[in-house]
Formats: C-alpha cells, structure tokens, sequence
C-alpha cells in the first residue's frame, strides 16, 4: 500500500500521515476531582521521534518507521512525511498536526481516508479557524483557566468536550461530489480534496453548528 502510494505521487509529490502518539498515560479523576465537560486526560511520557509507535493503525506505523520518512517533534499529535514537501511540513508540524494539515491545506493536497470515515479526520478541525461558534458551544468545549494552569498543555493532553462529529459530512460530501469512492478489496477508500472538503464543512458550520456539536 505504502509503496503504490508513494508511486502514484511521483518523485515531485510528497506523502503525509498522522502518527499520534502512544506516549499517554491515562487519568481517572475522582468524582470528587471531576470536571464539567473534560473528554480526557492523559499524563504526556517521554517521546522519541523515531521510537514512540503511533496509535493511528498499521499502515502509518510501517510509514514511519521507513529509512527515508520524517517524522515531527510533537509529543503527541505528530505526522510522518516522505517527499518533495517532507521537510516543511514536518517542520510546521512541530507545533501539532494541524499545524502540519493546513501547509497540506495551502499546497492544495488531498485526503485520503483508508478505511475509516472523516470522523477520524484530524484535518477537519481546519473549518473551525473559519468559524465563531456560539457561546453555548464555546463555554462546552473551552478549559477553565486554572484546569490550563494545573495541567498545562506541554504535559498533559486533554481536551473538553463534545467532540465534533465530523462523520456528518459524509452524505453532503457525496451530495455535492467531492468525495471519490473505491472499493480496494473489502477496503473502501475515499479521496477528498482537502480544500473542499474544509470549504464545505465551513458551510455547514455556519450554518447550524450545533449539529455537530451533540451531547
């Protein structure tokens, strides 16, 4: 697979994977110490670039660890990357892989989902840059000061909630014919373009926000 993809984008083409770390230690608050609308807490543990595996399945796993792929330096949402673009990319995914999904984004690169649904779709979070949610939805997914005081981001990993549901895209995408599906084996592949794919959920965003944002 890795090897048909890296062909298909040429020598002048580049490859770029999510490889979020494994380096997480899970915390299980107390009812007592529990907080309004946390989804999770992890205790961030060492990471190595080349060492830490990825929890992002089995393809991005053989990815990485291939001679001539880059890996980012984010403790736990990295990307991997082999060609033309590589070294840029990574370098702007120090900062997180949506540091990363957005140079993909300016290069006018494409998404390709193998598998899996856009609800695992990291990139997706792009569409929010876009967008001023609502106060009802702020308030839900925004930490507390002294909850970012006490566990602050370049040890912890964390997030509030509820996440969005970015599988809800799937049928306007099929509607509007941005999406191209194959079947490859029992293995059904989608292929987006990530500007369109961002500039449609924008839409559906302002739209009604909420949709996305249940529970």
């Amino acid at each position: 697979m890795i090897d048909a993809l890296l062909e298909t984008v040429g020598e002048e083409g580049t490859i770029v994977i999510p490889t979020h770390s494994k380096n997480l230690a899970k915390v299980d608050l107390s009812e007592e110490q529990a907080v309004p609308n946390l989804s999770w807490l992890f205790k961030i543990l060492p990471y190595d670039a080349d060492e830490t595996p990825c929890t992002t399945g089995l393809i991005p796993e053989s990815f990485r660890k291939r001679p001539s792929v880059l890996r980012s330096l984010h403790s736990v949402l990295s990307v991997a990357a082999a060609g033309s673009k590589a070294q840029e990319i990574v370098e702007t995914g120090r900062e997180g892989s949506l540091k990363a999904w957005k140079r993909v984004l300016q290069l006018d690169g494409y998404v390709l989902l193998i598998g899996v649904d856009l609800g695992v779709c990291t990139a997706m979070h792009l569409a929010e840059e876009r967008v001023s949610f609502p106060k009802q939805i702020v308030e839900k997914i925004t930490a507390p000061q002294w909850f970012v005081r006490k566990y602050p981001a370049d040890e912890w990993e964390w997030d509030f909630g509820p996440y969005p549901n970015f599988a809800k895209m799937e049928e306007p995408c099929r509607k509007r014919k941005i999406v191209k599906t194959v079947k490859v084996g029992k293995t059904t592949m989608k292929l987006f373009r990530l500007r369109e794919l961002i500039d449609l959920y924008t839409e559906y965003l302002l739209k009604n926000p909420y949709q996305f944002y249940e529970g």
